[in-house]
């Protein structure tokens, strides 16, 4: 029973996943309807002019007769001569192609007509049962078509005699010289067929941007698209305007953060906080697959969070390409971590504590900013005074939170990972593809860090 309702569950995750990906390509197909259009039109107008200039007509001169055998009816009822009638005319229509292979039917033909060869296609058939024969001559010139039919036909026994015998031919009805093409110009259908061909192209096209560009959108994809829990879901907030305030930055201290971004904040502090007692986690990893994701947003106040819970809690900022942390906080330009590791600076002359940045007394935090920025970030990181930086701060307090490079571009999370206990996965919606979210997770699953899991930040 349990194995049966484990395979429905995976059946219907699987129609749940195609139902989420044609919402995907038409939400696609509504951001490219213009380009479909474009194609349309260019597809249409491509294949109209293409007909135009090619377009050949093809004139077919016919013309039909019955079949008789040159034959004393003396010893033939009108019954046999009528059945050798049938049988001569399919004899001339089944021997006709290979007449024409052979040549000598077109040389005498383009003999008669004083031509050096003929330039139309000469067919021929008989009808089943019957001794009626039709001969045709197709030409792009309607009066060549004739001419060379009437060549034809004045060719044709004396050609033939030698494969069947002799035959009479007569004529019951020709086409004279075609008033009209067989192929007349038909440009309103190559028109519709140009442009579905476009429009065509044009689908495929945003279902090839559907598949390259599929994404995380809610938090069921975290299951199906990424392959992790998610551990929470930050809404899209718009800070409470001030009038001419310049500190609008989004951190849970600032009183005009939106209180639903706070709660968010700590509910995922609260997950990660249960995590980490079960899995004697002390330093948390803080990474996203691409730059412009907020994860830096997340793990300053991920930090924040637990402080405001009662924990201490510090705050490394080790993105040293781009470190932004100092800006989320509301602080100055100043050394760092950098510094720190170039031995430019004591980390204890950088540290700041809560008190330093005019926080609460009781608000049990403090911050390494990132410093100066540096191209060499992964070399410093993985030095061996980068560990006696965090070894310095775990002293300090109950969680150390590390905001590292985005580990999709960068090896920077891979080498902070061995420093970490856990990872968050921080996944902006809609904007980094699965592609780039399972690259971001190779290079964490190199450190075997153990994953807390991911946060859905519409931030």
């Amino acid at each position: 029973m349990s194995t049966q309702n484990e395979e429905n569950k995976q059946t219907e995750e699987g129609l749940i996943d195609i139902v989420g990906l044609l919402t995907d390509y038409f939400r696609t197909l509504r951001r490219m309807w213009i380009w479909v259009l474009i194609l349309a039109v260019a597809g249409g107008a491509f294949s109209y002019i293409r007909s135009y200039m090619t377009w050949s007509p093809r004139y077919t001169a016919s013309a039909t007769f019955t079949i008789t055998a040159s034959q004393d009816g003396s010893d033939s009822t009108t019954g046999s001569y009528a059945f050798y009638d049938n049988s001569t005319a399919e004899q001339m229509a089944n021997t006709f192609p290979y007449i024409l292979t052979s040549g000598v039917l077109s040389r005498r033909a383009a003999e008669t007509m004083g031509r050096e060869a003929v330039s139309g296609q000469i067919t021929a058939s008989s009808e089943a049962n019957t001794n009626l024969f039709t001969m045709s001559v197709t030409d792009s010139d309607a009066g060549l078509a004739y001419e060379t039919l009437q060549a034809v036909i004045q060719c044709y026994p004396e050609v033939s005699e030698v494969i069947i015998g002799r035959t009479n031919m007569q004529l019951l009805d020709e086409t004279g010289i075609p008033a009209y093409p067989d192929n007349p110009r038909d440009g309103k259908g190559a028109l519709v067929k140009g442009a579905g061909a476009g429009a065509l192209l044009g689908l495929l096209w945003a279902g090839a941007v559907t598949i390259s560009r599929m994404t995380v959108k809610k938090k069921e994809d975290f299951q199906t698209r990424a392959h992790m829990k998610c551990i929470g879901e930050v809404p899209q907030v718009a800070m409470k305007k001030r009038s001419r305030e310049s500190r609008n930055v989004l951190n849970i201290l600032n009183e005009k953060t939106d209180p639903a971004f706070e709660e968010a904040m700590q509910l995922v502090r609260g997950k990660v906080e249960y995590s980490a007692w079960r899995h004697h986690s002390k330093t948390i990893l803080v990474t996203s697959a691409l730059a412009g994701e907020g994860k830096s947003t997340l793990a300053v106040n991920l930090a924040l969070a637990f402080s405001k819970s009662g924990k201490r809690a510090a705050l490394i900022d080790c993105d040293l390409r781009h470190p932004s942390d100092r800006k989320i906080l509301g602080l100055e330009e100043g050394s760092g971590l950098y510094e720190v590791l170039t031995r430019e600076a004591r980390l204890g002359d950088v540290l700041l504590t809560g008190k330093d940045m005019e926080m609460d007394e009781e608000f049990k935090f403090c911050f390494l900013p990132g410093g100066k920025a540096a191209e060499d970030g992964s070399r410093l990181l993985g030095s061996e005074r980068m560990q006696k930086v965090i070894e310095a701060v775990q002293e300090k307090v109950d969680y150390v939170i590390l905001d590292s490079a985005p580990a999709g571009l960068l090896t920077d999370a891979g080498v902070l990972a061995q420093y970490a206990d856990s990872a968050i996965f921080v996944i902006k919606r809609d904007f980094a593809s699965t592609t780039h979210i399972m690259e971001g997770l190779e290079e964490l699953s190199e450190s075997r860090v153990h994953l807390i899991g991911g946060i859905l930040n519409g931030v």
